[in-house]
């Protein structure tokens, strides 16, 4: 009998704090807006629905190696812009964030 690996919400959730951190640093830097504004707002709430609904992650996997496509195109854009924009900001200003992202992505 083969086991199989259940991701858990919570597991499954811990993209969302990264994207989440990264997204606040694009809105607040880029769109000059210190509580997010409605853009960047609807894009998280949008991923945390994604995240939340996604049945392609019961192997285990994170959503980087995960061949299902789940976002529109559009929307799959503007998070890769954003991501390229704010991951390389994000060990000057974020430090303990990115130790505790890349700590976990060794442990998954």
């Amino acid at each position: 009998m083969i086991k199989q690996q259940s991701m858990s919400l919570t597991q499954k959730r811990q993209p969302l704090w990264w994207v989440g951190a990264m997204t606040r640093l694009y809105c607040k830097r880029i769109h000059g807006s210190h509580p997010m504004c409605s853009q960047c707002k609807a894009l998280i709430e949008f991923e945390i629905q994604r995240v939340s609904q996604c049945t392609g992650n019961t192997e285990g996997i994170g959503c980087q190696k995960c061949t299902r496509q789940c976002y529109p195109d559009a929307i799959r854009l503007e998070i890769n812009h954003i991501v390229r924009w704010a991951e390389p900001k994000m060990q000057w200003r974020k430090p303990i964030l990115l130790a505790r992202h890349l700590i976990l992505e060794l442990i998954h």
